[in-house]
């Protein structure tokens, strides 16, 4: 995804998924047309095809519904959509925010009566919105550059220049967990951590400001990763998987990571309610979930799922009960009524 897919609309992006271009199909073998048609939209590439892979072909061969392909995941788009009335896409991938900041509006709410939120972490869900997949905005650190007993492993040691000496890399947007975690470790209890108290979180990012650079795409920091030009990162796990796969020398640091999610919701006016229905508690279960967080390097958001997970992948697996117990969740609700304001002050901070 895009800043500018982001920025579009003035809601902050959370945790955004930045992943390449859409992908476009015909129905998955087993669906037979006989239960209906769906659209779906999201984000393209691999992401979408491992989707197709775990939840929209057993769906459709279980439902005998057609499927479509569509994509990316555009805010303007369905906007225009739902003010024109002519919905063209059923079910969409989205950030957490958005459901929450459009329900109602341009999302439908859902009939949570065959869906079961109990193995769900806190807060990942809304009335229009349910979670398909977990990942975290966390620190990771060189282990080229950082060994032995002096490894940085809470998020003020991010801070701390003169014991950990070394490039700092962030998002380059407030949305993305910079303003949180600077409030984490200038000694904000992650109870109190909202609503944010911007100004002192630029005040204790200020103390780093010679010492950090930005990234603005997930694909920058994964590199970054890979080729040792950073000392420490706020990154995304999923990045952090697919960095030390290719080979990156870093370490998962998970004290307060700050937990995100992908959603999927109803477009307003959808013309396949029904079917749309059925995909998203078909989606909701902890089979589906699994199969996907076998293909990509995001976990579960049902933490009764149970993938088959590699050394590699269960070592960046932010469903583990030990990281979980580490995590703090994004606050969505705040950032949906804040996020216009809080872009605006980031923007003026960064190029200052």
């Amino acid at each position: 995804m895009s800043q500018t897919t982001r920025m579009m609309l003035p809601v902050a992006a959370v945790a955004a998924l930045a992943l390449a271009a859409c992908s476009s199909g015909s129905a998955p073998e087993g669906g037979d047309g006989g239960g209906g048609s769906l659209v779906f939209a999201s984000y393209g590439s691999a992401y979408q095809d491992a989707q197709n892979e775990a939840f929209l072909d057993p769906w459709a061969a279980e439902s005998g519904a057609t499927v479509q392909n569509d994509g990316p995941t555009s805010y303007p788009k369905i906007q225009q959509m739902v003010e024109s009335g002519n919905t063209i896409w059923d079910v969409v991938d989205t950030e957490p925010y958005f459901p929450v900041a459009n329900c109602g509006t341009l999302v439908e709410e859902i009939d949570f009566t065959n869906i079961d939120t109990s193995n769900y972490p806190e807060g990942t869900w809304s009335d229009c919105s349910i979670p398909i997949a977990q990942y975290s905005t966390m620190m990771i650190v060189n282990s080229d550059t950082y060994s032995g007993s002096a490894v940085p492993s809470t998020p003020a040691d991010f801070f701390d220049v003169e014991q950990f000496p070394g490039t700092r890399m962030v998002p380059g947007w407030a949305g993305a967990g910079a303003l949180e975690f600077a409030l984490l470790a200038d000694g904000v209890a992650p109870e109190d951590l909202y609503p944010l108290d911007t100004e002192r979180a630029y005040a204790k990012l200020d103390t780093i400001r010679d010492d950090l650079t930005f990234w603005n795409t997930s694909s920058e920091s994964q590199q970054a990763m890979e080729d040792g030009s950073a000392d420490m990162w706020l990154a995304w796990s999923g990045r952090g998987y697919e960095a030390e796969k290719n080979g990156a020398s870093i370490t998962p640091v998970w004290e307060d990571n700050l937990l995100a999610w992908a959603s999927l919701s109803i477009v307003k006016g959808s013309k396949n309610l029904e079917q749309a229905q059925s995909f998203i508690e078909f989606a909701a279960q902890a089979e589906p979930q699994a199969r996907f967080a076998e293909l990509q390097p995001y976990a579960p958001a049902d933490l009764s799922a149970k993938p088959e997970l590699d050394e590699l992948q269960e070592k960046w697996n932010v469903a583990k009960e030990d990281v979980q117990s580490q995590s703090i969740v994004t606050n969505v609700q705040w950032w949906a009524d804040n996020s216009a304001d809080a872009e605006a002050e980031w923007t003026a901070w960064s190029t200052s």
